[in-house]
């Protein structure tokens, strides 16, 4: 967070429009962001919302293919192919390329 130029809890919860505690938990894992914490939890950050979800264990990235997510103002959707086969083929090739 350093590099962001946030050096405390209380700066990213300034920055995200969330508060300390809650973050506290989150970064404890004791706790998920609510959905329509994670883009501003994001902006803060300066990551992607995909990136959030890697980081709290909700994706597996070797496994899943990133949603797809739409903003229409306030509104923010997630959605994911309905052709699974796409995340095994997906999985295989990353897996065969390590």
């Amino acid at each position: 967070m350093a590099e962001l130029g946030i050096h405390s809890l209380d700066e990213l919860a300034e920055a995200c429009g969330s508060d300390k505690g809650n973050l506290s938990r989150i970064f404890r894992q004791q706790q998920r962001p609510r959905v329509d914490a994670l883009e501003p939890l994001a902006a803060g950050l300066q990551v992607g919302v995909y990136k959030i979800l890697v980081r709290i264990g909700a994706v597996d990235p070797d496994n899943d293919i990133p949603p797809v997510v739409t903003k229409a103002g306030r509104k923010v959707t997630f959605s994911w192919p309905k052709d699974r086969s796409r995340v095994s083929a997906a999985a295989s090739s990353s897996s065969s390329r390590r």
